[in-house]
Order: C-alpha cells, then sequence, then structure tokens
C-alpha cells in the first residue's frame, strides 16, 4: 500500500522541521505538502509500516536514466531500528535493481547529523557542499558491498521474494 500524501507530510514534519530551521529555512507545512505532491507525480516510493501505520519512506526520482535523486529518506524517530532500516534499504535495493538505477544523489542539511553519519556509513562520497547543505553521491554497486546494505537485503527478503515483518 502507497503512502497518502498526509501520511508523508506527518512524517516529514515529524523528521525535518528540527533540521530545516536550524538550517535557517522555514518548515511550512503548505508549501512541504505541495513539494511532496509535485515529487509523487515522478517519483517511487518505497515504505514501511507498522501495524498499518507509515514509519520510514525513501522517495527516489529519476535525474537521468542511470541516476536517480534521493528526494526523500525519512524514519519515526520511536521506529529507527535495525529491522525497519533494513527493510526500507532492501526495498529500495529492490526498485534500484528494476529500474536499473546505477547511481544515487541526496542532499542533507549540515544540522542533520544522523543522516550525514548514515550516508557515511552507506558509502555516499560528499560531491559538493554549500554553508547550509552537503550533496552525497555514491554509485548503486558500491552502496550494495556495504556490509550494512549486505545485512538488510539478506535479513528482509523471504525465500519467495516476500519481506519479513518485525
Amino acid at each position: 500500500m502507497l503512502p497518502s500524501l498526509d501520511e508523508l507530510l506527518a512524517l516529514d514534519s515529524l523528521t525535518l522541521r528540527e533540521h530545516t530551521e536550524l538550517a535557517g529555512d522555514v518548515f511550512d507545512v503548505d508549501q512541504q505538502r505541495a513539494r511532496l505532491q509535485r515529487s509523487l507525480n515522478h517519483s517511487e516510493v518505497c515504505s514501511v509500516r507498522r501495524q498499518g501505520k507509515l514509519v520510514a519512506y525513501a522517495m527516489l526520482r529519476p535525474e537521468s536514466e542511470a541516476c536517480w535523486f534521493v528526494g526523500g529518506f525519512s524514519t519515526h524517530p520511536l521506529y529507527r531500528t535495525p529491522a525497519v532500516v533494513s527493510e526500507l534499504l532492501a526495498k529500495v535495493a529492490r526498485l534500484a535493481r528494476e529500474r536499473g538505477i546505477a547511481e544515487l544523489r541526496s542532499h542533507v542539511y549540515k544540522t542533520n547529523r544522523l543522516s550525514i553519519a548514515f550516508h557515511r556509513k552507506l558509502g555516499f562520497q560528499i560531491t559538493r557542499e554549500n554553508e547550509k547543505a552537503i550533496e552525497f553521491f555514491a554509485s548503486v554497486s558500491t552502496l550494495s558491498d556495504r556490509p550494512a546494505v549486505q545485512r538488510a537485503a539478506a535479513a528482509q527478503i523471504k525465500p519467495d521474494g516476500a519481506f519479513a515483518e518485525s
């Protein structure tokens, strides 16, 4: 079940507001709703639910045939567990295989230390930065070689191709 616009907005409001405001920008719910709506028109969404509730999602959109931009990656603070993150990473890996994605780009506010550490752990490299944000880049093959991604894929995929529920 794909997440609704309201579910995505609620999770973004919870996870993005602090970093956005610490970076000196304004988190406006109406503007975020419009941004999400525009993004949904040309993005693929991977999501994780627990007891029917959206707890994590990744939104990717093509920039070229091989390179996709990670326009959203959010996990509810109470669900930042290895099981949830592994399931989301496994779904992103499946999407990459299905769509022939070879490279990923992402932007992160410098105030978001957890996201920066997460990108580095996964093998993303810094390609540019300014006073507010960092641009990360990684080839999918590099990401696939990382132990964290390999563990995620191995732990989450059952023999029938479904994802393990935790």
